[in-house]
């Protein structure tokens, strides 16, 4: 009978091995779902509590401004965590979606929060064609 093994406390948190795709409908379940599953995969690959405040305001942007720029009735969101970077993606925007959901993101008195928050943003084509995605990284290593 082999004994059971218990984590060792003081080995860092990995975070998912491979990216993790959500799909939701627009609608009063995007900012919680994204900021909630944003907020489980930095906790557990060991992000600074100031860089997931950062990821978590991009969400709340995000989640606010891309409904209106969906080429069907839901989002698409990637998240991928490796080292001491986090992706997400925002896909299934359509044409000129991309371009409108980071112009929406301007406030007053702070600017854009995309281009304040995150580290490097691009806009790419879908690759099943059709759509674009904003692609956002945040450094915290």
């Amino acid at each position: 009978m082999s004994t059971p093994t218990t984590p060792d406390p003081k080995a860092p948190l990995q975070g998912p091995h491979g990216p993790i795709t959500l799909h939701v409908a627009n609608g009063p379940l995007v900012a919680p779902v994204l900021n909630r599953v944003v907020s489980m995969i930095l906790a557990r690959a060991a992000c600074p509590l100031e860089r997931l405040d950062d990821a978590l305001i991009l969400c709340d942007a995000i989640s606010a401004h891309a409904p209106a720029h969906t080429r069907d009735d839901h989002l698409s969101f990637t998240v991928n965590v490796d080292a001491g970077a986090i992706e997400l993606r925002v896909s299934e925007l359509r044409p000129g979606g991309a371009s409108g959901l980071f112009n929406d993101a301007l406030l007053p008195n702070v600017g854009n929060v995309i281009e304040r928050f995150s580290d490097t943003r691009r806009i790419e084509p879908a690759r099943e064609g059709g759509s674009e995605e904003l692609v956002l990284t945040l450094g915290f290593g």
